[in-house]
């Protein structure tokens, strides 16, 4: 009698099609996958970020006058937040945004979130508005050089350090760092309306060490208070600088 062996033949699984709602992530991956991701080095953002500070000092160098920067600061405001309500509103025109922009954007600019360059014109504005002019322009400088700086720093080292929100105590120390040696250079460089190194009662490294901390301190109070960076850096940072240099005239 023969006996024949049968070999269990292995299932093989069924392969489902995507979803509609898989489908539709894809398609959302495809269409901003260019915009760097939470977390990436932001190369372009933090490049745009540094070059403004460049073009303050450039600006206070030759002695501009802060009226004269307002109807062109609000011009482009208003450009900006018309360009948010149309994006916001149609999915076209905010895919074609992103084509455009997006080098300059985060993941959570995309859809729901106000793209920071209104956060950072609106803390401009207030800082030349309420503020004199060289000490708008030093947290201007804070924000275009100290902000960027802290996402590096916190970057390479926050591991090893206290983190506090989505802060670092690197990335705090690399802000106070810059803002020190921005503060000493600035007010070492150019005759100010606020502070004079020869007749202050602060002498110049005691403000450059005050403009550190300044610096880092308004770096770090923007995320944990929930705010962003480009609105508080410049107004809080004006603030603290104001109070020693004009309030109690020191």
């Amino acid at each position: 009698m023969t006996v024949r062996l049968q070999h269990n033949q292995p299932h093989k699984k069924a392969i489902k099609p995507p979803s509609r709602r898989t489908r539709q992530q894809q398609k959302q991956l495809d269409r901003f996958g260019h915009i760097q991701p939470q977390g990436s080095w932001e190369i372009p953002r933090k490049t745009f970020h540094y070059s403004i500070g460049f073009l303050v000092l450039y600006l206070f160098k030759h002695d501009f006058n802060s009226e004269d920067t307002y109807p062109a600061l609000v011009a482009f405001l208003s450009l900006v937040l018309s360009t948010e309500v149309l994006r916001f509103s149609w999915d076209s025109f905010n895919v074609l945004y992103c084509k455009v922009m997006g080098s300059l954007m985060r993941k959570s600019e995309i859809h729901s979130r106000l793209n920071g360059t209104a956060y950072y014109l609106m803390g401009v504005l207030v800082a030349l508005y309420v503020f004199p002019k060289d000490i708008a322009s030093l947290s201007i400088i804070y924000l275009s050089w100290a902000d960027p700086t802290a996402s590096i720093c916190g970057r390479l080292w926050g591991k090893y350090t206290f983190k506090y929100g989505n802060k670092s105590l690197a990335g705090t120390l690399g802000a106070m760092a810059i803002g020190s040696l921005v503060t000493n250079y600035f007010f070492s460089e150019f005759l100010t309306e606020s502070y004079d190194p020869d007749s202050s009662r602060i002498p110049l490294y005691a403000m450059s060490l005050y403009g550190g901390l300044v610096a880092g301190l308004s770096e770090a109070l923007g995320d944990s208070a929930g705010l962003d960076d480009n609105l508080v850096i410049p107004i809080l940072s004006s603030i603290m600088l104001w109070i020693p240099l004009v309030f109690l005239d020191l």
